[in-house]
């Protein structure tokens, strides 16, 4: 194939890698680890919806359905709501709307890469501002960048992936009022947080994108269902340049019969927020790491960076795979743990000690 063939973005593009799986546990996606269909009350609206579903039928296009389960979840009206592939394709969908090439993008660093990566992709210029140590964000740092720059879109992840650190709504809203244009607050783990989210903020603020997803905390990551809640203006926007049919109706289904049982999974909500304490205390006792606090149900933590490559493998060789940032320069000797059931996060502890106590 000829280079000349490809657009000039895509010929130095260096996508996002998922790593390939051939461990019995894996804890670097932050998924779920709880079947939510194992609810009995969730699997029976399941088995209803199953029964009742057309495959031959094209799914509606704007999820109608779904969109009015999302509004009596979030609170927001159906037509404040968009739903789509995951909150990876919402991101998409939205730099798609919005983004000329040559715009700038703003996001903190480090956070999720799908910002970047779509946004250099069509030809964006992306500003980053450095985190603090410890991995909180620089927020006069942020506010400043955003009065001068004057990005066209601005990414919050909140709480942060990879780093599980919380922004309040309150330095949010000082964003939003220092923005002339659009603020895009990624809130994927923002029940696992159990704090205040900027949702309410949407009829307030014209400029406020949040993307949530079902894939965290309602355990839906292979049914693959992000939303985004907008002003309506900005929705109908986002809605003229989505596939017409990009969510399918077997999605759309199942999702709102989880959402019916929101209760019933915010249960295992609870139990997991319990054991990332649980796991946060013990790694806190093991010299030569370094673990930060987190709001989600995950752990970022650190250990040398001549220790990484041993500490690694070790998890693999006991059947785990945990997510590690080798080659990323703010992120030497990193690795980000999902929390998961206690035999296991405990075998992960244990690998964790022995690594260290070689050392």
């Amino acid at each position: 194939m000829k280079a000349e063939w490809l657009r000039r973005e895509v010929r130095a593009f260096a996508p996002y890698v998922v790593a390939p799986i051939h461990e019995s546990h894996v804890v670097n996606a932050n998924e779920n680890y709880a079947n939510v269909f194992r609810i009995p009350a969730v699997w029976d609206d399941v088995l209803a919806a199953l029964k009742a579903y057309r495959p031959q039928v094209y799914p509606k296009p704007l999820a109608d359905d779904l969109r009015q389960a999302l509004s009596d979840y979030t609170g927001a009206a159906p037509e404040e709501l968009l739903a789509g592939n995951g909150g990876d394709e919402m991101i998409s969908y939205t730099l798609h709307t919005f983004l000329n090439e040559g715009d700038t993008v703003l996001v903190h660093a480090p956070t999720f890469d799908m910002y970047e990566v779509g946004a250099s992709l069509l030809g964006a210029k992306v500003a980053k501002v450095q985190d603090l140590p410890g991995f909180r964000r620089d927020r006069e740092g942020l506010l400043a960048a955003i009065r001068t720059l004057r990005p066209k879109l601005t990414f919050l992840c909140n709480p942060n992936n990879p780093t599980g650190e919380l922004l309040p709504a309150s330095f949010i809203e000082e964003c939003l009022r220092a923005a002339d244009n659009l603020v895009f607050v990624d809130e994927a783990y923002m029940e696992f947080a159990q704090a205040e989210s900027v949702l309410s903020l949407v009829g307030k603020y014209p400029n406020l994108i949040v993307l949530r997803t079902l894939s965290k905390v309602f355990g839906l990551a292979g049914l693959r269902c992000g939303y985004l809640a907008a002003d309506r203006a900005i929705i109908e926007e986002i809605a003229k340049v989505k596939n017409p049919y990009n969510l399918n109706s077997l999605t759309q289904a199942l999702a709102a019969a989880v959402l019916r049982h929101r209760d019933e999974v915010l249960h295992i909500r609870d139990a997991i927020v319990a054991e990332r304490e649980r796991l946060y205390e013990a790694l806190q006792d093991i010299p030569g790491v370094t673990v930060f606090p987190s709001r989600t149900n995950f752990l970022l933590l650190e250990v040398p960076e001549d220790r990484a490559d041993a500490l690694f493998e070790a998890w693999r060789q006991a059947d785990i795979l945990v997510k590690r940032y080798k080659g990323n320069p703010l992120l030497p000797g990193a690795f980000r743990i999902t929390v998961t059931t206690a035999d296991v996060d405990d075998e992960i502890l244990r690998v964790l000690k022995e690594v260290m106590r070689r050392a």
